[in-house]
């Protein structure tokens, strides 16, 4: 056999490994796309739809490698991966709050030792918390950007889906929330702080009825903390009081929870108090839960128990109990039963 034929063998023998490799590649990018495409319309829905946003949180750490690994295959599993990241980063946020909240403990016992300890291990989960959180973020703004051809934060492009419009709410929350972990881990992921000034612009995309008052109620809370981004802004507060009564209506306590964060962040009592008893009062038979955003409530709840376990636990070295007013409240009722007690004794 000649050289030249030797030679056209191999080409041809190239040629046909290859076209069988990319179809073979082919069909399982396109096994990947239908895969994720039936989460995304079968799924996500019900996991929306759940309350247990525990369960929902140690879904997302062990099943974001498997979506993630679709990527490799050529798919693009960024709509399910931003709320696997969102899910995975609320249980870092509960451990490093568990470990906050045992720094509070023993500082508050003149623990030292113990309270540094607890500290460092609370940055570490915070640290955690923002990564999960920052490379749902950076998945999304990568998605977005290249699809739109714009930078994210500029301009409106028309999203027609409401996976597209959930998913983009909850990218932008998750930049959010991973600039204020990293913060809180003392800056180990570095975080751009310029993420709160593209959420802030960002969020008028979205209908702010339509997102239960969570889009206004979002840039509100950004202008009680960014120095400068609430100059010639509407009133913070009365736009999450605006924000809020949405939520109460819709059945999603989303700005609840954000007037909560904005209310820590002031550090005033009044306004602790104020949020989280609004919290309380908005769940009644009248205003029931939106059952298709179960899930979006129950973060609420979480979001605002860890606030008021905070805020307890710094007065008066326990977490939230069961009570229904705060520590330094008189409650009535007990006196009334004590008054009877008396009476009833004094009949005997």
């Amino acid at each position: 056999m000649s050289q030249v034929q030797k030679i056209g063998q191999g080409v041809a023998v190239f040629a046909i490994t290859s076209l069988l490799l990319s179809g073979c590649s082919q069909v399982i990018k396109t096994g990947a796309n239908v895969a994720l495409g039936f989460t995304e319309k079968h799924i996500v829905p019900p996991i929306l739809a759940m309350e247990d946003a525990e369960m929902v949180c140690n879904s997302g750490n062990s099943l974001t490698p498997a979506i993630m690994a679709t990527k490799d295959m050529g798919a693009d599993p960024t709509r399910v991966a931003v709320l696997m990241y969102s899910a995975a980063g609320i249980c870092a946020e509960e451990k490093a709050l568990d470990a906050e909240l045992r720094y509070l403990r023993a500082a508050k016992a003149g623990q030292v030792g113990e309270a540094q300890d607890a500290r460092i291990q609370q940055k570490r989960w915070a640290a955690l918390a923002a990564q999960r959180q920052y490379t749902g973020y950076q998945l999304f703004q990568h998605r977005w950007e290249k699809k739109y051809r714009k930078p994210l934060g500029e301009g409106c492009p028309k999203m027609n889906s409401d996976i597209d419009q959930t998913v983009y709410m909850l990218g932008m929350l998750s930049g959010l929330q991973a600039m204020t972990n990293d913060i809180n881990s003392g800056g180990a992921v570095h975080v751009p702080k310029d993420i709160a000034a593209i959420v802030e612009r960002g969020m008028t995309c979205l209908n702010n009825e339509k997102f239960w008052g969570a889009p206004e109620a979002t840039r509100a809370v950004i202008w009680t903390l960014l120095p400068g981004a609430g100059d010639g802004k509407p009133d913070p507060y009365q736009t999450l009081k605006q924000s809020m009564q949405i939520g109460e209506n819709k059945g999603v306590r989303l700005s609840h929870a954000l007037y909560a964060v904005a209310a820590q962040a002031s550090g005033e009592d009044a306004k602790i108090r104020d949020a989280l008893k609004a919290f309380s009062n908005a769940r009644s038979d009248e205003k029931p839960v939106n059952p298709q955003f179960k899930l979006i409530d129950a973060m609420a709840g979480s979001m605002v128990q860890g606030i008021s376990d905070r805020y307890w636990t710094e007065h008066t070295g326990v977490r939230t109990g069961d009570q229904q007013r705060f520590w330094d409240e008189q409650d009535d009722s007990s006196e009334l039963d004590d008054l009877f007690n008396e009476d009833t004794a004094a009949q005997l």
